[in-house]
């Protein structure tokens, strides 16, 4: 459902304010004791709007929905911007999407790409992005690459600036192999050039990076309410959003204060069965691959104070292979077609993905989210990745798959497909042909890179069942270039911003392939935060002089810190999942 495009209104700088952001430890905000859930609180003149209390619960500078990658990232900026910060995150952990990723964000570094030899430009990046639209979203639904890119724009732009205070502020030690091109499998990229060197993955020992902002959280000692489920924003009668209500841990009723700004921060909608339904049908009865707790809050919550929602419709990013794990909290996925640098090159996937009528639909070597898309619309939404026991192939895969409890093995072909229940006669077929093809050296039906690559023909034979998962929605809250939410006509709603993937994939709407959630996310929750900071108050807050009590920063320590997932296989984690 397109119900407007994004709005491109200019930015304020961001780049040239960044060197003034001082660390000015105002104190976190508490008021009264919070009123028992459904207990009126009848709106007063002095704050204007129906739906605003007759006082506050809690009271914070700048409010902000969500404690993952992007809220942590605004909430960091806010308070080292002088304001004062109140998290409010409805999970009983932080982290979010941005726990369960892959801990690595796509981007230009110019001036370490250039320390190693390596000529990288904003345009540069920018030029070969546009190559990537024959991959994504707007080249599948027929829809031209828009001339113009603003907000691709500003996060390559800015991508430098995050890395630079990421490093040295929160501790993230980002590295990336400058030898390699940025994808065996973030990007299709067998079938455009790129330049080496432009996916930084988190190397911090021990520690994710969700990890390494809930240090810096506590090191800065910002408020963050762990169990606290926003459930509306306040609007006054100026149209200004002036904070929030939400329920505490307790099931109680609070009304929260934003004296200069409300950031939502709530993630994608890949955990609402029901919007994903309704905008994705190809996902019905598919379970999202993402956090638990993204089931479009903020949508909903924007949509009903006047924000306008666009690009439900676009699209969503896909895991091919979803595997348990002991986790207990998160159902989390394994990317294999992604390919793995030294283990299995994207151009060398050695098996063959059949459908259950026994049959090819897609090249192995396509990337892993182009290969769950389309497993995705096959019968039972599932698929078989057989391959055989060729010298190094059934090793190599097995020892990538170590949660894995979904493979089967078969002395031959026929007692695989008895076990698989794939038709013999068209699976046959299909592995006859696709040795036919390995033997030219070129495959002619879908296009797969043969490198590498031999006769599915040396038993036992395997297959793998795949089950594809959706992680990411593409579509979300519109803003503009300073992360304020707008409304139908374009216009900055007051008070309130919006940063992460509740605004979609940038990229994907701006005409390319998705290329990540994680930069996107610590950019424009950077910038959110600056932004929301510089507020002029509606209304003085009055600090307590005591950051809050209710924060249990052990807690937030331990919790976060498991979400590195470390651990062993079978080792349990802090909650002994």
């Amino acid at each position: 459902m397109r119900e407007r495009s994004i709005n491109t209104v200019s930015r304020r700088s961001f780049i040239a304010g960044a060197t003034s952001l001082g660390v000015v430890a105002l104190a976190s905000m508490a008021g009264c004791a919070p009123k028992a859930k459904g207990e009126d609180k009848t709106p007063v003149a002095a704050t204007g709007g129906s739906d605003a209390p007759s006082s506050w619960d809690m009271e914070s500078d700048v409010v902000i929905i969500g404690a993952g990658g992007a809220g942590m990232s605004a909430a960091c900026t806010a308070k080292e911007a002088g304001a004062s910060v109140l998290v409010l995150e409805k999970g009983g952990v932080t982290g979010g999407d941005t726990a369960l990723s892959g801990q690595s964000a796509l981007g230009p570094w110019i001036s370490k790409q250039k320390e190693a030899g390596i000529d990288e430009s904003v345009e540069k990046y920018i030029a070969d992005m546009a190559n990537s639209y024959v991959h994504g979203a707007f080249a599948e639904q027929g829809r031209e690459l828009p001339a113009e890119h603003p907000f691709t724009q500003l996060q390559t732009e800015l991508t430098e600036e995050m890395f630079e205070w990421t490093t040295g502020t929160i501790g993230i030690d980002w590295q990336c192999d400058l030898e390699s091109p940025v994808s065996e499998g973030v990007l299709p990229q067998p079938t455009w050039d790129t330049v080496a060197g432009r996916s930084w993955m988190n190397q911090t020992p021990d520690a994710s990076v969700m990890a390494a902002f809930n240090k810096a959280a506590r090191d800065m000692a910002i408020d963050v309410r762990l169990r606290t489920e926003v459930d509306r924003l306040i609007k006054n009668s100026d149209g200004r959003v002036v904070g929030v209500w939400a329920y505490d841990e307790n099931d109680n009723s609070v009304a929260v204060k934003a004296a200069k700004a409300v950031i939502v921060a709530t993630g994608s909608f890949c955990s609402n069965r029901g919007m994903m339904e309704r905008y994705l049908p190809v996902t019905r009865g598919i379970q999202g691959g993402g956090c638990y707790g993204v089931t479009g809050d903020g949508i909903r919550m924007v949509r009903n104070v006047g924000g306008s929602v666009s690009e439900l419709d676009l699209g969503c990013h896909w895991y091919p292979y979803e595997t348990s794990t002991n986790s207990g909290q998160f159902s989390t996925t394994l990317i294999f077609f992604g390919g793995l640098p030294g283990q299995v090159p994207i151009s060398q996937q050695p098996g063959v993905l059949l459908n259950y009528e026994g049959e090819r639909f897609v090249s192995e070597s396509d990337g892993y989210h182009l290969i769950g898309r389309a497993t995705a619309q096959q019968t039972g939404q599932e698929a078989w990745y057989v391959f055989d026991s060729s010298p190094m192939v059934a090793d190599m895969i097995l020892d990538i798959i170590p949660y894995n409890n979904r493979v089967v093995q078969a002395e031959t072909l026929d007692e695989l497909w008895k076990i698989t229940r794939l038709p013999a006669e068209a699976a046959d077929a299909s592995i006859e042909a696709y040795n036919a093809a390995v033997v030219a050296g070129s495959d002619e039906a879908f296009g797969k890179l043969l490198d590498g690559c031999q006769p599915v023909a040396q038993g036992p034979f395997y297959a793998i069942n795949i089950r594809p998962k959706p992680y990411c929605t593409y579509g979300g809250v519109d803003t503009d270039l300073d992360a304020r939410v707008v409304d139908a006509s374009g216009a900055a709603i007051p008070g309130l911003y919006a940063a992460g993937i509740v605004t979609g994939s940038f990229a994907a709407r701006e005409g390319f392939y998705y290329n990540g959630g994680l930069a996107q996310a610590l950019i424009f929750g950077r910038l959110a935060g600056k932004n929301a900071a510089a507020e002029e108050a509606w209304e003085a807050a009055a600090p307590t002089g005591a950051e809050s009590e209710k924060q249990n920063l052990n807690e937030l320590a331990r919790c976060g810190d498991c979400h590195g997932d470390k651990r062993a296989p079978g080792e349990p984690n802090y909650h002994n999942f």
